[in-house]
């Protein structure tokens, strides 16, 4: 930026579905679906992030759910290739897991370096996630959280190198 006018100008005035989703904001949602019928739930902010992986992590299950409705990809992932499943697993969110899975989201789907939803609830010590995600499907192969440590720390290069490249973009 070069000024502080330039910045302002970059400023949002109202909030958007990223907002709603965060905060689990029920009547930002019913604006969305009244004003604007044909609303694109997958559409993805600056980050790479979906309304639904928002609010997945923020932990708002009922906004997961009332997105899920509204047509929002279960399986939807950020430029890392991180689901939403992925990040309940990071926050231990076993309902909202389960509500996912009733969605038909993909427990086998991987992020850029190898990551599945188990590998995230090992790295973060979910035992919850792990005893659940091994009642419906049971693990043939352990994986060692020292394995999923190297993946994470790997990951985050992944994202800083895509952030770098897409600010370069928009240079």
């Amino acid at each position: 930026m070069k000024n502080w006018t330039t910045y302002q100008k970059t400023y949002r005035s109202e909030p958007d579905i990223y907002d709603f989703a965060r905060a689990g904001d029920f009547r930002g949602l019913a604006n969305i679906i009244t004003d604007t019928p044909d609303f694109d739930f997958n559409a993805v902010n600056n980050r790479g992030y979906c309304a639904l992986m928002l609010a997945a992590y923020n932990g708002q299950h009922d906004f997961c759910e009332a997105l899920l409705k509204c047509g929002a990809d279960v399986n939807s992932c950020d430029y890392a290739g991180n689901t939403v499943l992925m990040a309940v697993a990071y926050k231990g969110d076993v309902n909202t897991l389960a509500m996912l899975l009733s969605y038909g989201a993909d427990v086998t789907l991987v992020n850029k370096t190898n990551m599945d939803v188990r590998a995230w609830a090992i790295m973060f010590k979910r035992t919850e996630i792990l005893a659940y995600l091994d009642t419906i499907l049971p693990v043939s192969t352990a994986q060692s959280r020292s394995r999923c440590v190297m993946r994470f720390i790997k990951l985050w290069g992944v994202m800083l190198l895509n952030r770098k490249r897409f600010k370069t973009a928009k240079s």
